[in-house]
This record gives structure tokens, sequence and C-alpha cells, in this order.
């Protein structure tokens, strides 16, 4: 009797292991690309807010010194940890959201399942390499000796980066689709790119309290609620406004590139 599954069609997956494997190739430069370009930016945006929260620097200060530095010494910024954290933290939170959409379109996963698997996969990554960051960050660029970050510092931290990754990674996907769907743009590309600018940018009206309060714990140990709410309130809008032009390039311009790479997946392996 004929063995009736040597004559089933391949099954386990929509690409053969080496299609899948050119495809997770093709995910990991785009992460790479991407990354690479946004990180300078980020970097000094978050260098600048830090010291402008402990009084180092004014944030304009803080931000013309940085872009200087990017833009008249590039092979000297590149090779320094704060450019470091930064790429790390962006490359491997894109690579991880590439990876889980091409392994979900293998196995034909329900959209609303591969969103939910795409934002539990980042947050987990980008949270805890954000933590890293931000404590590194803080104790490079503070004014004071260096100490253990305030657990309260570290839940403010993760809950900022989990409002961020549901508005990077989740929320454009539905927006998108919301605004095709009330003719609101022409296209589904024009849809994606409006949604991938807008919502990372519009959570961090939201998240930039958490950050500041999350600084002024390590920074002010002793201040009270007052003093810290105060402190929220008069560095919000202009904290505010830099996390603002840091997420556009971060999730905003670096997602669309990242999209953009990844679209060439169908010229190169012809895969539909």
């Amino acid at each position: 009797m004929q063995d009736k599954s040597s004559t089933l069609p391949y099954t386990k997956g929509l690409y053969s292991p080496s299609t899948l494997l050119s495809l997770y190739s093709v995910d990991i430069a785009a992460a790479a690309v991407s990354s690479a370009v946004v990180s300078p930016f980020i970097a000094v945006v978050d260098r600048s807010i830090i010291e402008n929260a402990n009084g180092k620097h004014s944030l304009s200060s803080g931000l013309k010194t940085g872009l200087r530095h990017i833009f008249t010494q590039p092979h000297t910024f590149i090779p320094t940890p704060q450019f470091g954290y930064v790429f790390t933290t962006y490359f491997t939170t894109y690579i991880t959201a590439n990876v889980i959409d091409t392994t979900c379109e293998n196995h034909s996963v329900d959209f609303h399942k591969t969103a939910l698997m795409k934002f539990l996969g980042t947050s987990i990554v980008n949270m805890s390499l954000s933590i890293i960051k931000d404590r590194a960050f803080t104790r490079m660029f503070g004014v004071s000796a260096a100490r253990p970050l305030p657990t309260l510092s570290y839940l403010l931290f993760a809950a900022r980066d989990s409002l961020t990754i549901a508005a990077s990674f989740t929320a454009p996907s539905y927006i998108a689709a919301a605004l095709e769907r009330m003719q609101w743009v022409s296209g589904p590309d024009q849809g994606r790119v409006a949604a991938q600018l807008v919502c990372p940018a519009s959570v961090q009206f939201f998240s930039t309290p958490l950050h500041l309060l999350a600084l002024d714990l390590y920074n002010r140990p002793l201040a009270s609620s007052l003093q810290r709410l105060k402190h929220v309130r008069m560095e919000y809008l202009k904290s505010t406004l830099a996390r603002i032009g840091r997420i556009g390039p971060a999730f905003g311009l670096g997602g669309i590139g990242n999209s953009h790479v990844r679209s060439y997946r169908t010229r190169v392996m012809g895969v539909a």
C-alpha cells in the first residue's frame, strides 16, 4: 500500500526553507538600514532630554552640540556608547517585528493574531533594551554620582515603552485600514505612511510625563510629589515636542524605511 504522506503537498508553510531564509535575510537588512539611519538623531535627542531634565544643559544647547558632532565628526560619533546603545535597541526591535511578520505570513496567521504577537514580541525586546539604554544614559549624562535606578523609574520606563510600541507596530495597521475605509486617503500606501507617522508621534503626549517623572525620581530622590508635578509640568511641552521629533525618525520614518526595504522581497525572490 502506498504511503499517502509521501504524496501530500508541502504544508509546513507557504515558503520553502531556502526562500524563508532569504526572506529573513531581507528582514535583517531592512532593520539594519533603518536603524543606522535614525539612531544618530535619536541618540542626540535622548541625551539632550536627560541633560535638560537634570539641569546640565538646556535642550536647545544639547541638540545643537549633538547634531554638530554628527555632521562634523561622524567617524568619532558612531563608535560611542551613546550611538551603540540606541542602534542595538532599534535594530533588535525592527528585527523582532520583521521576523514575526514573515513567520506569521509563512504560516498564514490571522491579521489580528499577527498584530498581537508583534506587539508582545516587540514590547518585550524594546522595553528590555530601552530600559538598559535609559539606565546607561541616565548614569553617563547625569550630574551626580552613579547609583541604582529606582524601581518606580523602571516601571515608568516600561509603561512608556508599551505605549510607544503599541502606537508604532500595532496601531498603524488598524488606523491605515480605517483611513482607507473612510476614504480619507487615496490608497493603502498613503494610509500606511500617514498612520506610521501620526501614531508614534501622537502617543508622546501621553508617554512624555512618564519619561520625565522616571528621570526626576533618579535626579532628585528627595523631592516631594508637588515638586515633581511642577517639574513635569514645566518641562512637558518642550520635552514632548523633542520626543515627537525623536520618535518621528525612530518609528515613523524608520518604519517607512523598514517597510520600503522589505518590499523588495517580492522583486528579489519573486514572492507574491
